[in-house]
């Protein structure tokens, strides 16, 4: 953190005059973000200002003076967020800790509606749900937020709000090329059919050539082609009623490189590399009805369908169709709002294991959920003291019943300064992965008496027996208005965690024979045990199951400051600190998750943006970030050793800086340069933790991009 440190310092240096000249736009005001209305915290329009949670909002033109061209990078942006590039397509990421390529403590929905994958409780980031082009905002809420959006909302709640149709009549056309050969096209029409009807329909494609092995250098396999397609209809039916209809559908083609293919190399196992090609496709269809009552109850009915796929070549091959309601009611009366509302999901596949490294039991499975909650927010003190408190109660099938409370107080002594207090206590159900599938995880080699061993963990299905994760803690926060130009606010949190996944053996399994003549403690000799690839081998299979056998301390800190130093120049900075600290396990394997996890979780990172219009025509961005070092386990290490002691790989951290010149033609049409990673020559962000891919580099690259409506 020393070198952020000193670039930041940098960058104010050379940062612009305070008498620098150029007219204002008029989404740089600062009086306006501090006004910004979020609707995620308490599914409610409320200023940034009287939310009792930690919260970011990131508008839609912040995304496009940041030059990113992929979700996931735009929420790098907030602090407690962690993003991990993981190739092309893939990335990791999660908020407040517990990262990984299926990080499963992270809400995300689109409008409303998760986009939570039930199969392994993750997002696939990598199947573009809506053009970039097309978000309004994105609300970033840390911290636990179930009572509101359910089981699952356990460390944070992003929801991508899209523009309304109104706001996207005309066409667009945006083209984006830049080096190691990528592409991105974007068109859009819109019309308002009369004053109260609106619709627009975009596409947006996106390509990548394959990047390059941190390794080897050689080519990798993740040639990216993505596409979506993206419908809105709007209609106000007056008397407070409006209609809402998206439409969507989106396909991705990603390869990619597993070491997963057990071969005999000088007398000893190890996994080499194969290729898998992933094919994603999401179509959906959302209808939403929001009306007001002749007594004054606010109603919200949401409902939606969707179909979706996941075919990985000789491996995997998923289909899922979708259901969801969602309702929402509210009513004002004296110095009480109170909220209501119920959620039901119902979610059916049909999934195939194509080879030997996968098997799943109950081929076809109907996963339901279902939860309702209240929600109670009283005015204590008039424009001084209020107090919210809020219950919910979820049911997921093969879960127990879970409640998740929560409590908050927020104190505004003037209108200048907020103090929010906030318990949430939030579960997280167990995924279908966790209790149907068996996968070859990873490889050790041990030497013994009786030369090097290779040990393949096998990850085995834990069947009924997980229970839900649960976190429960307490944040307070600050938030203070300096002046018209000056904002900030800081949270504080310290979140405990309970029946936390982890590894239990449940066997030893001697893969050959001749183990009949190799006393080793606990293992049993049953070639037929082991999968097809590994039957008759000299090698030991290690039986893993997920048990919750977990349990520790999450303890950090954020902070986020918007300075607009002139009419137009604004700088944001986002600073975060945290630290996890797990319980020590009951055995072995547990204690050896426990500092996994500890290691794996970034102490810090940082981000400073700049936003310059130079002139009226010109704007210059500068987005300094940082990210402290981590370790992660390297799960496929042919090294022989004597130590029970996994091998730790780190992953250095970085400062890097993006940069952006937008030049305006017209009003109608603008063009840009962008450089992405500007700082250092290559990296890599993220080493597998259950899969055992290949980690690939992350290397600077330059874009030019057109932007013209019509």
């Amino acid at each position: 953190m020393k070198r952020a440190t000193l670039w930041i310092a940098m960058l104010a240096a050379f940062s612009p005059s305070s008498h620098a000249t150029g007219d204002s736009l008029d989404e740089l005001g600062l009086e306006d973000l501090v006004k910004t209305e979020v609707t995620s915290v308490s599914r409610k329009s409320q200023s940034l200002s009287d939310v009792a949670a930690a919260a970011f909002v990131i508008s839609s033109e912040d995304i496009r003076r940041s030059g990113a061209q992929a979700l996931p990078d735009v929420l790098r942006m907030a602090p407690g967020i962690e993003v991990a590039q993981i190739d092309n397509g893939r990335y990791a990421v999660t908020a407040r800790g517990f990262n990984g390529r299926f990080a499963n403590k992270l809400q995300v929905l689109i409008d409303g509606r998760s986009i939570y994958h039930p199969m392994f409780s993750g997002v696939l980031w990598e199947l573009d749900p809506i053009p970039l082009e097309d978000i309004e905002r994105i609300e970033i809420i840390r911290g636990a937020g179930a009572v509101m959006w359910g089981a699952n909302a356990v460390n944070g709640v992003i929801n991508i709000i899209s523009k309304h149709s109104r706001n996207q009549t005309g066409g667009a056309a945006n083209v984006t090329v830049g080096s190691q050969g990528y592409g991105n096209v974007y068109a859009r029409i819109g019309q308002s059919l009369d004053e109260k009807t609106s619709f627009k329909l975009s596409v947006q494609g996106r390509y990548a050539e394959p990047s390059k092995q941190f390794d080897s250098r050689d080519d990798a396999e993740d040639r990216l082609k993505n596409g979506v397609v993206d419908f809105r209809f709007d209609r106000d039916l007056g008397a407070g009623s409006d209609l809402a209809i998206w439409a969507n559908a989106s396909r991705s083609t990603l390869g990619d490189l597993w070491r997963i293919k057990p071969e005999n190399i000088g007398g000893s196992i190890a996994l080499s590399p194969m290729s898998f090609m992933q094919r994603l496709h999401s179509e959906t269809l959302v209808g939403r009805y929001r009306w007001l009552s002749d007594i004054g109850i606010e109603s919200s009915l949401q409902l939606s369908g969707s179909r979706s796929g996941i075919e990985i070549t000789d491996f995997i091959d998923e289909s899922r169709t979708t259901f969801d309601l969602d309702y929402l009611g509210r009513y004002a009366i004296g110095t009480h709002d109170v909220q209501w509302g119920l959620g039901l999901r119902n979610s059916s596949d049909d999934v195939s294991a194509t080879g030997s490294y996968l098997q799943i039991q109950n081929p076809s499975f109907i996963h339901r959920t279902s939860g309702i909650f209240v929600q109670d927010d009283w005015t204590l003190i008039p424009e001084s003291l209020k107090l919210g408190l809020g219950m919910r109660w979820d049911k997921a099938t093969r879960n127990d019943s879970s409640y998740s409370p929560h409590a908050t107080l927020l104190w505004t002594p003037s209108q200048m300064d907020s103090v929010w207090l906030k318990y949430a206590r939030a579960p997280r159900t167990a995924a279908r992965a966790e209790q149907d599938v068996s996968i070859l995880a990873g490889l050790t080699v041990q030497q013994t008496q009786f030369g090097n061993l290779p040990i393949v963990q096998y990850a085995r299905p834990s069947g009924q027996g997980l229970n839900a994760e649960k976190a429960e803690g307490l944040e307070l926060g600050y938030r203070k208005q300096f002046s018209n130009t000056v904002s900030a606010d800081m949270t504080a949190y310290r979140y405990r965690y309970t029946k936390l996944r982890s590894g239990s053996q449940s066997g030893l399994i001697g893969c050959n024979n001749a183990f009949l003549f190799v006393p080793i403690p606990g293992m049993q000799v049953d070639p037929a045990r082991c999968p097809g690839i590994l039957s008759g081998q000299m090698v030991l299979l290690q039986e893993i199951q997920a048990v919750n056998g977990l349990a520790g301390w999450s303890t950090g800190l954020e902070l986020a400051a918007d300075w607009l130093v002139t009419p137009n120049w604004r700088l944001q900075l986002s600073y975060s600190w945290s630290k996890l600290n797990m319980d020590e396990g009951k055995d072995q394997i547990s204690n050896a998750d426990a500092e996994m996890t500890q290691r794996a979780k970034p102490r810090e990172s940082a981000s400073l943006r700049s936003q310059w219009n130079m002139t009226t025509s010109q704007q210059l961005d500068l987005w300094l970030r940082a990210m402290s070092s981590y370790e992660r386990v390297n799960i496929t290490d042919a090294t022989p050793s004597t130590s029970s002691e996994p091998n730790y790989v780190r992953i250095p951290g970085y400062v890097t800086l993006d940069l952006r010149y937008g030049y305006r033609i017209n009003k109608d049409l603008e063009v840009a340069v962008i450089g992405r990673n500007l700082i250092g020559a290559r990296r890599f962000e993220y080493l597998s933790d259950y899969i055992p891919t290949i980690a690939n580099e992350i290397k600077p690259s330059v874009m030019f991009t057109t932007r013209w409506k019509f």
